[in-house]
C-alpha cells in the first residue's frame, strides 16, 4: 500500500481470541525509510511455513511473552487470566492491536517504555510513536480454554507470527501456563519441540521458550484428575 503512504503488517495471537493488526502511518517519509523499518538482509524471508530455529537471531527480535493462569472457574466458563508483554517492538509511527470483542475482557495496560502514547479503546490497544527497544505489558482475561467433554480440556494459542507484506520474520515466544494441579493433569502439547520445554516445567506449570519463523499455533491438552471427576 505504498501508493497512499500506508503499509500494514498483520499478525494474530491466540487463535479465535484476537488479531494483532499493525497499521503504520508513514505520511511524509520516503519508501526507502518505510522499508528500513523491516529490513533484515541477513535473514532469508520465510513465506509462512513454520520453522523452529536452533539458534536465536544475532539481533533481538520481537519477543512475545504470555503468562496464562487456568483457575478453577476456568473449567466452567473457559476464561483464563492473561499477562502479556511485547518486547523489542519494531519502531513505527503507529500500531493498533485489535482483540476479538467476544473473547477478551478487562484489558489493562500495566507498563510501557519507549512508546509515546498507548490507550485502550474498547477491545483495541492504540499505540503511537513506537521507538526502538519499545515494550508494553498488559493484563486481561481471555476465553482460551475449551471443554472437549469426557474430562478433556484444550488450551489453544496462536497463530503467533511476525509478518510484513508476504514475508514472515523471526520471532521469540515465551509461554508460561499455570494450572490447578489438584484438578488437572497435563496430557501433552503440540507442535512445540519437546526438547525446548524448559526444565523448570513441573506439575502445575508448563514453560516453553524458543524462536521461530512462519505461523505458530499451539495446543496444550489437559484432563481432569480421576479423583476430581
Amino acid at each position: 500500500m505504498h501508493g497512499n503512504g500506508l503499509f500494514r503488517a498483520i499478525g494474530q495471537f491466540m487463535a479465535g481470541l484476537w488479531a494483532l493488526v499493525m497499521v503504520f502511518s508513514v505520511h511524509g517519509i520516503t519508501l526507502e525509510e518505510e522499508e528500513a523499518f523491516w529490513q533484515e538482509p541477513e535473514i532469508e524471508v520465510n513465506e509462512g511455513v513454520l520453522e523452529f530455529l536452533s539458534q536465536p537471531p544475532e539481533k533481538p527480535v520481537h519477543h512475545h511473552q504470555n503468562q496464562i493462569t487456568i483457575t478453577r472457574s476456568s473449567l466452567q466458563d473457559g476464561w483464563v487470566e492473561l499477562s502479556q508483554c511485547h518486547h523489542h517492538l519494531d519502531p513505527v509511527p503507529r500500531l493498533e492491536i485489535v482483540y476479538h470483542p467476544q473473547r477478551i475482557r478487562n484489558i489493562r495496560i500495566v507498563s510501557m517504555s519507549n512508546i509515546g502514547r498507548a490507550e485502550v479503546v474498547g477491545h483495541k490497544l492504540d499505540l503511537s510513536d513506537i521507538n526502538r527497544s519499545a515494550e508494553i505489558c498488559l493484563s486481561a482475561q481471555s476465553r482460551a480454554l475449551h471443554n472437549l467433554g469426557e474430562g478433556l480440556y484444550q488450551l489453544r494459542n496462536g497463530p503467533y507470527m511476525r509478518r510484513f507484506l508476504d514475508g514472515y520474520y523471526p520471532m521469540q515466544l515465551s509461554l508460561e501456563v499455570r494450572y490447578p494441579a489438584e484438578r488437572l493433569a497435563f496430557n501433552g502439547q503440540s507442535p512445540l519441540p519437546a526438547g525446548e520445554v524448559e526444565e523448570q516445567s513441573m506439575e502445575g506449570l508448563f514453560k516453553w521458550r524458543g524462536w521461530f519463523t512462519g505461523k505458530l499455533s499451539t495446543q496444550l491438552d489437559f484432563m481432569l484428575n480421576p479423583l476430581t471427576k
